[in-house]
């Protein structure tokens, strides 16, 4: 597909994460994916950290064949933290607190959040079969 970005290591998607978000005082990746290896529906979660209001977003990727999304989440930065959790890798900048960046959704941004959201859950669902993620799609699908 020449639309889905595809890479051949986990490291290569971090690169690409710091060059998407180079202007961002700092990139965090949060979660299993950092440590584990990458599965089938693997999802890596960004925050960066910037003074100017933006949205989430999300991509679908390819790792060697495997499908992946990447999620990213907008912050402000707040007071520094000193000790940085096993499960977060600092690309850029420094561990600090979450302060939201956007509170605000129009209906057509709203619509593009509970789209990522599904997409989130699904993943999750497919990973690891737990019908906990059942409800989630349904509430994001609207799947009623």
């Amino acid at each position: 597909c020449e639309l889905m970005k595809q890479f051949k290591t986990k490291r290569d998607v971090f690169e690409y994460i710091k060059e998407k978000y180079k202007d961002a005082e700092t990139i965090l990746i949060k979660g299993s994916t950092i440590q584990g290896e990458i599965k089938e529906f693997s999802d890596i979660d960004v925050e960066f950290y910037q003074d100017k209001p933006t949205k989430p977003g999300y991509e679908l990727g390819l790792i060697e064949d495997k499908l992946i999304l990447v999620s990213s989440y907008p912050y402000k930065s707040g007071k520094m933290i000193g000790k940085v959790p096993e499960n977060v890798l600092v690309l850029k900048g420094a561990y600090c607190e979450q302060i939201n960046n956007q509170e605000n959704y129009s209906k057509e941004e709203r619509i593009v959040r509970d789209n990522q959201m599904f997409l989130d859950f699904l993943f999750k669902y497919l990973r690891t079969k737990d019908k906990k993620y059942l409800d989630k799609l349904d509430r994001y699908g609207g799947l009623e």
